[in-house]
């Protein structure tokens, strides 16, 4: 397979993993796995144009939907009217997906915290039951929930 093979195999396959990972459509999937693996500075409107060979309009919503979530964003060129799209700062996309992965599970730990008041309330025998499970199964949330606040700061402090 050469490179350019290789290259759209794995496009193809970035694209079914953000499309499932991040909830993208399948077009902006794609776009984005282009903008990760592409060899040039950043891609214009044009290059996803070709490269994808959607519709102007299916092309230009993808585009404004990855700016939107902060995925991508782009740069001009002295002299060229033309957007240049790219990844976002590599740093920026790394800490937001810990961050949308911290939101995740603050929001479990609260869930699970409700569930057991609620069986200590109503369902005592069952909150007995599962005392020592939540408990472990918390834990293992809150040393996750600082692996992940430890990440960020790590990400955050490398160009400081």
């Amino acid at each position: 397979m050469n490179k350019e093979e290789s290259k759209q195999v794995l496009i193809e396959e970035l694209g079914v993993y953000f499309e499932t990972e991040y909830d993208l459509p399948p077009l902006a999937a794609r776009i984005f796995a282009n903008l990760v693996v592409t060899d040039e500075d950043g891609l214009t409107f044009e290059d996803c144009l070709e490269k994808r060979g959607a519709s102007k309009s299916s092309i230009s919503t993808s585009l404004n939907l990855l700016q939107q979530i902060g995925f991508i964003n782009y740069f001009t060129k002295a002299g060229d009217r033309k957007r240049y799209f790219k990844v976002s700062e590599k740093d920026a996309f790394f800490i937001n997906k810990l961050k949308q992965s911290l939101k995740k599970l603050e929001a479990e730990c609260k869930i699970i915290d409700k569930v057991g008041e609620y069986n200590a309330l109503h369902n005592p025998a069952k909150y007995i039951e599962n005392k020592e499970k939540k408990e472990v199964y918390l834990k293992c949330l809150e040393q996750t929930r600082d692996i992940y606040k430890k990440t960020i700061n790590n990400l955050k402090n490398l160009h400081e």
